[in-house]
């Protein structure tokens, strides 16, 4: 088996507004990683939070397929349900 594998992604679009992608990827045996991506085509949100994530830059790792589904519904939760947050200087 050949790493990183694609276990979930799931786009989030919120009309014409923006959108985001939430991925979660096996990175090795027993390592997977869940990223919130920036999908609006000029990348304005990258550094964005959207819950406790920073879009684009928090990577969640965990050690079964389970927890990482957890970490995907989650992140899929807070991308649906909350407007990205722009970062505070």
């Amino acid at each position: 088996m050949s790493f990183p594998k694609i276990v979930r992604q799931t786009p989030v679009k919120h009309g014409n507004e923006w959108a985001l992608v939430v991925s979660t990827v096996q990175v090795g045996f027993r390592a997977y990683s869940t990223t919130v991506f920036d999908d609006t085509p000029d990348r304005r949100l990258e550094g964005w939070k959207i819950g406790d994530r920073t879009i684009e830059t928090t990577v969640e790792q965990a050690n079964t397929r389970e927890e990482a589904m957890d970490q995907h519904r989650e992140a899929l939760y807070s991308a649906r349900t909350e407007t990205p947050r722009a970062p505070q200087s």
